[in-house]
């Protein structure tokens, strides 16, 4: 039987706020990758890329702001699923929460990168202070770095996601599927992360590993939203009649 403190009084409803919350992570999160980033920075031309973010600078602010809310969830779920979880074993609850916040550290830390083209392109002081064509590559450059910054963030999530798919498994108050898939979706982060830093003669397997990295997301996010967890079962085992 563990702590009573670490037992939620509402779990099925903390679930559910999870769940919502999740899903605003995965939007936001697609939008500012594929509406976004997808739509302004080619990587084969800083100049057309320096052009784009000019024309549609409020499309790209809107993408600065979309991260930040994803990262802010992070953190707010960080906590979420320890609290569900922490009773099924709280060691691997709180590495869960402690690599799912070191990920929101790095990837904001990351998006730090993304607003130097704010800086360096326009009319703007510093600017002024570059020849265009300078500008534009040092643009292109710090995304450039935003976007390595971004990969090392999903190499962290992918060990979150082992930890919360062992957790979802032993746990009994959520299906054991669920677990398999998060676990599947960690494994996944990991060598996509891998890939791209140890074997970029493989980069094109990149694109391959995203589908399994990214569908158990929307699963788990889903079954959140409109399941939350069986309360009976969160009953037998956490809450037992006296």
């Amino acid at each position: 039987m563990p702590n009573t403190a670490t037992l939620t009084r509402h779990p099925v409803t903390l679930a559910r706020l999870s769940g919502l919350a999740y899903v605003v992570i995965i939007l936001c999160g697609i939008f500012a990758q594929m509406a976004v980033r997808g739509s302004l920075i080619d990587w084969q031309s800083a100049d057309t890329t320096a052009e784009l973010i000019q024309d549609r600078n409020g499309l790209f602010r809107l993408g600065l702001l979309a991260d930040f809310l994803v990262f802010a969830l992070d953190i707010v779920l960080a906590v979420t699923f320890y609290r569900l979880l922490a009773p099924v074993d709280r060691g691997i609850a709180l590495f869960a929460l402690s690599v799912r916040l070191v990920m929101s550290g790095v990837m904001v830390t990351a998006l730090l990168a993304q607003t130097a083209p704010l800086l360096l392109l326009g009319d703007t002081a510093i600017a002024g202070q570059f020849e265009p064509a300078a500008a534009n590559t040092l643009a292109l450059t710090f995304l450039g770095l935003h976007n390595e910054g971004y990969i090392l963030g999903l190499m962290l999530f992918g060990l979150h996601g082992c930890s919360l798919g062992i957790l979802l498994v032993r746990s009994g108050y959520f299906p054991r599927f669920l677990g398999a898939l998060m676990g599947l979706s960690g494994l996944s982060y990991l060598a996509l992360g891998i890939v791209h830093f140890g074997f970029p003669a493989l980069s094109g397997l990149g694109g391959l590993l995203l589908l399994p990295a990214a569908l158990p997301e929307f699963v788990f996010a889903g079954w959140l939203l409109i399941a939350g967890l069986s309360r009976r079962r969160w009953t037998d085992r956490y809450e037992p009649a006296n």
